[in-house]
């Protein structure tokens, strides 16, 4: 049969929600016959049934088609076209939160590695635990205040329990001010209760897993991987300021 016509101003307008021309045939057949099977929606449509069943499986997923079954007939029935406005919903809200990203983590990032770029930030690496002591030895402890995401979990897999009390201590003694986003396991709520009113605490949903330390102090960010027993630290004021800014918003929602 040849392809159905779809008026092109409303194939235009679907795709824009990320309806394929397909998806659009198979949906319009569905608004105009009712409740039919793949046969009758291929016959419908003009397009293969390999396809159709694509396009339906997709058409569910964005909850515009239901599937019933009358005996061993599998039926299929166009949900109501106010369902659209659930679907531009969503693509708002994603876009939403690629916003965020883009701003906070993917341009900062794109920005410190341009070659382009004049005032480059500086960027540091150190490797091993000897390493990681002097990140925080030469630059946590002589800041005054941190923001930071990451777990005591991993922390003392390159270090011990008596060597992270010492630092909390140092941090109390400098009145560092110190929030922390801390993975909800044992060993951190631990820590929660030992650096009370140094650290000042949030915990992630339970499961939610952190693969490396992120800390922002003054201009500098500092990457730690204690698995690899690295860290590499950014200067600039900039970087900062946006990863810093991308925490305090976590922070301040959990």
């Amino acid at each position: 049969m040849k392809k159905k016509f779809i008026p092109e101003n409303l194939a235009k307008a679907l795709l824009k929600l990320n309806i394929s021309e397909k998806e659009s045939a198979t949906y319009l057949a569905l608004l105009e016959n009712g409740s039919s099977t793949i046969q009758d929606i291929a016959r419908q449509t003009g397009i293969n049934r390999v396809t159709t069943y694509a396009a339906i499986d997709e058409l569910k997923a964005k909850g515009l088609v239901a599937e019933s079954r009358k005996g061993k007939r599998r039926l299929f029935v166009a949900e109501n076209p106010e369902s659209l406005r659930t679907l531009l919903a969503e693509k708002s809200e994603q876009l939403e939160k690629e916003k965020i990203s883009l701003d906070n983590i993917i341009l900062p990032a794109l920005k410190a590695i341009n070659i382009n770029q004049q005032n480059k930030p500086q960027i540091k690496f150190f490797e091993g635990a000897d390493g990681i002591d002097k990140v925080y030895d030469d630059y946590i402890l002589n800041s005054k205040s941190v923001i930071a995401c990451g777990s005591y979990d991993s922390v003392l897999r390159s270090s011990s329990l008596e060597a992270e009390e010492e630092y909390i201590n140092k941090m109390r003694e400098r009145k560092i001010l110190f929030r922390g986003i801390l993975e909800d396991t044992k060993i951190n709520h631990e820590f929660d209760i030992f650096s009370k009113g140094v650290m000042h605490n949030k915990f992630l949903p339970k499961d939610e897993k952190v693969s490396a330390d992120i800390l922002v102090f003054g201009q500098t960010v500092a990457l730690i991987s204690y698995d690899k027993k690295s860290a590499t630290l950014i200067e600039d004021e900039s970087i900062a300021e946006s990863i810093r800014m991308y925490l305090s918003f976590m922070w301040e929602r959990l």
